[in-house]
């Protein structure tokens, strides 16, 4: 049976049925349940998954909403993180004025980044945006009195309220509220105007051109926006590692938020988050899994990056709506199932 809308103030909903709200309650609980009493290791995936969600939903407002290809969110996410380690080590900022100062800073970088971006398009926007990301890691390999260079950075834990969060189990507290922040700003925000916006430009320029948009304006706000998510997220991986350095913001780290958004879904938020916590785990299950695989491929240098690119092309070819759409197909093949 088909699932009709009869109301506005359903369709609205973020969740429209009551089971949703019951699923949504038990993964919380569970989630909260197993960070608490899992182990440090728990605590410790839960909060570096968290921070891939929020930097994967960026990058998908940027490419997935609006087509556009970045491969220098990982310099966005260095920017946010050494601002907010600066701001608190250097300066004895409060960590709840570091962490939005830190998005604010990368949003407005993002935007100047993004003008560019009405000229350039496809290959050439992906080739100015790693460019973008060289230039930002020689910056903070040069300028070492203020970024400590090569030898990196080492950051506080953060202190709100008295309360320090010095342990993986508090501060998933952090990154959980955050995320859930994030997640219901990016998902009204994208089912608004702005989103639609957004979506018509992905879809047709010349189309939206036609209808009034500027597309310049529009493109650089997206890449704003984006940047404000990478720069968030890098913050929190920074009072999160407790210490920083370029080799945590790569060519290579972009390339896996590329894989996270493909894999879970472009131009969703849901894919988004299946996307990051696969691509999360996914290295965990390449180290439990490497003992039992032969010889040749176990020794073959770079074993991660091979298998981003192989899963990479296979949903490129196979599932190029990833699990997200994946999972749409399957909802809808048992909805219209004659029962």
């Amino acid at each position: 049976m088909v699932d009709l809308r009869e109301s506005y103030s359903r369709d609205i909903r973020i969740f429209d049925k009551f089971y949703k709200w019951v699923w949504m309650a038990v993964l919380v609980a569970g989630t909260v349940i197993l960070s608490q009493t899992g182990g440090d290791y728990a605590a410790y995936m839960l909060n570096l998954v968290f921070i891939n969600i929020i930097a994967a939903v960026g990058l998908n407002i940027l490419s997935g909403f609006t087509g556009l290809i970045s491969l220098g969110h990982a310099a966005f996410m260095a920017i946010g993180a050494y601002t907010s380690c600066i701001l608190t080590v250097k300066y004895g900022t409060p960590f709840w004025l570091a962490l939005p100062a830190s998005g604010v800073l990368t949003g407005l970088i993002g935007f100047v980044v993004g003008l560019p971006s009405l000229r350039l398009t496809g290959i050439y926007l992906a080739l100015g945006t790693m460019a973008f990301g060289f230039v930002t890691d020689e910056i903070i390999l040069q300028w070492q009195s203020l970024t400590g260079g090569a030898d990196g950075l080492s950051c506080f834990p953060p202190t709100i309220l008295g309360l320090t969060f010095d342990s993986y189990r508090r501060y998933f507290f952090i990154t959980f509220t955050s995320l859930a922040i994030l997640l219901l700003a990016a998902k009204n925000m994208l089912r608004g105007d702005f989103g639609r916006t957004l979506m018509a430009i992905r879809d047709s320029e010349t189309a939206a051109e036609t209808m009034g948009i500027n597309l310049g304006l529009y493109k650089a706000l997206s890449f704003t926006i984006s940047a404000i998510y990478a720069g968030l997220a890098g913050s929190l991986y920074a009072h999160f590692i407790l210490f920083i350095s370029v080799d945590n913001f790569t060519l290579l780290h972009s390339i896996g938020y590329i894989v996270m958004i493909v894999v879970g879904g472009l131009g969703s938020i849901t894919g988004s988050v299946i996307g990051a916590v696969f691509i999360t785990l996914l290295p965990e299950i390449i180290s439990f899994t490497k003992d039992y695989l032969p010889s040749a491929i176990k020794t073959v240098s770079s074993l991660q990056a091979a298998v981003y690119g192989i899963i990479l092309m296979l949903f490129v070819i196979l599932q190029p709506t990833g699990f997200y759409g994946l999972w749409v197909k399957i909802r809808n093949w048992w909805r219209m199932f004659p029962l």
